[in-house]
């Protein structure tokens, strides 16, 4: 049996001539560095030879390029960082955030802090206009994701920028604008620096490079999270991983150049698959209106061609009786097919697909985006994530929907 991965959201296929790349460094030059010996000095220009290769491929100063072990660190080290000498003051962020920026703002709001959480509109998009009702002179810092890792809804991040700067200007203090790119950084067109952006995290994993590395775009210097030997100027201290980053930044480098026409042929994949999904019967996409909006117009402007959502519902026919005594009733009802059984279901076919977020998804939650959004919570746990990358196919695509359907009516008896 073939099997066909579409979880890239979660982690992609990595380039396997990185990896040979990284495996070559690793042998010859493992040398820490921070060591003045000659094998550490060449192990220190390959570290500055990485950043280098990102800041070009970003657009960026090299001496805002902070590496670390990924996109959780590198969101942890951008929100403690801001209140690691506040008493008090507030945060604003939205329901929408990956679990590493929505769970440290849990912790941040038991220490005290006042977290100001906005909820999305239907569409998974957050209105910039709450964004400016919700500022006030003690907000420190705001938090916005730039592509939900769930829907794929891209936030108007530069349009919050701009307000925030615009009110800040306004009480003549700084306010700290973090953007979580995780999902964003090549796999859309971005300029970092115009935006007006302070800090903007990457995992080099989301795009096809090693694990257990990413990097923190600081515009301005930070006071460093926690102490050790200095490394990465203070701000994450700890012996670097030197052939891991090198391979990270060739991957962020291929990924940044071929940024274009990979989304081109994204577009055309996910047109291919909303259109097949909606041919199956009961199928629905989340949100409904992204299909006027990608579908119609082909232009993928406000959700990721790489990222989709949704779920299937069975129809029973006739009078149902259900157990559930705060749900008894003898009427015709929708019963959505939950998300565990077909993301095993289609495993079983060589599918790998996703229920939500993989970060969160084994602790069975509520997803705090869908709540957002407003959808049923019977939905919401209904719900699957499809997520596509360069190497997806559009034959796989229609394979998969082909099997989703043959499953989903199988699933519709028996359930």
């Amino acid at each position: 049996m073939r099997n066909v991965y579409l979880d890239w959201a979660a982690t992609s296929i990595p380039d396997s001539k990185i990896l040979e790349k990284v495996h070559e460094i690793s042998i010859e030059t493992f040398a820490n560095a921070s060591s003045v010996h000659n094998a550490g000095l060449k192990a220190k220009k390959l570290l500055e030879d990485s950043r280098e290769i990102c800041a070009a491929a970003l657009g960026v100063k090299s001496k805002n390029i902070f590496f670390t072990s990924g996109g959780t660190e590198s969101n942890n080290i951008s929100i403690y960082s801001v209140i690691k000498k506040k008493a008090k003051g507030t945060v604003l962020s939205t329901n929408i955030e990956h679990p590493s920026v929505y769970e440290p703002l849990k912790q941040l709001e038991q220490m005290g802090f006042n977290i100001v959480k906005i909820d999305s509109e239907k569409n998974g998009i957050i209105n910039p206009d709450k964004i400016e009702e919700r500022l006030t002179e003690n907000t420190l810092l705001v938090s916005i994701i730039h592509i939900n890792n769930e829907t794929g809804a891209i936030q108007p991040v530069t349009e919050i920028a701009k307000t925030i700067d615009t009110y800040a200007k306004k009480i003549n203090r700084k306010i700290i604008f973090h953007c979580d790119g995780v999902q964003a950084a090549g796999k859309i067109p971005f300029d970092i620096e115009s935006s007006n952006i302070d800090f903007y995290t990457i995992s080099s994993h989301k795009i096809s490079g090693p694990k257990g590395v990413g990097l923190l775009y600081c515009k301005e210097k930070i006071e460093p999270l926690y102490c050790g030997g200095g490394q990465e100027s203070g701000i994450r201290p700890g012996t670097e991983n030197v052939a891991a980053i090198y391979g990270f930044s060739l991957a962020l480098q291929q990924a940044i150049e071929n940024v274009e026409q990979n989304l081109v042929a994204a577009k055309k994949k996910c047109s291919l698959l909303m259109e097949n999904l909606r041919g199956i019967k009961e199928c629905c996409i989340i949100p409904e209106s992204r299909i006027s909006a990608d579908v119609a117009s082909n232009t993928f402007d406000s959700f990721s061609p790489y990222i989709l959502n949704f779920y299937i519902r069975k129809m029973p026919e006739g009078k149902v009786q259900l157990k559930s005594e705060n749900l008894r009733s003898q009427s015709s009802v929708r019963l959505e097919i939950p998300a565990e059984v077909l993301v095993r279901v289609m495993s079983e076919r060589g599918f790998f697909i996703s229920a939500g977020s993989a970060c969160s998804s084994q602790k069975k939650q509520e997803s705090q985006t869908l709540k957002s959004m407003k959808i049923e919570k019977n939905v919401a746990a209904s719900s699957v994530r499809v997520s596509i990358g360069p190497q997806t196919t559009e034959q796989e695509l229609l394979d998969f929907c082909n099997a989703l359907e043959e499953e989903s009516k199988k699933l519709g008896e028996l359930l």
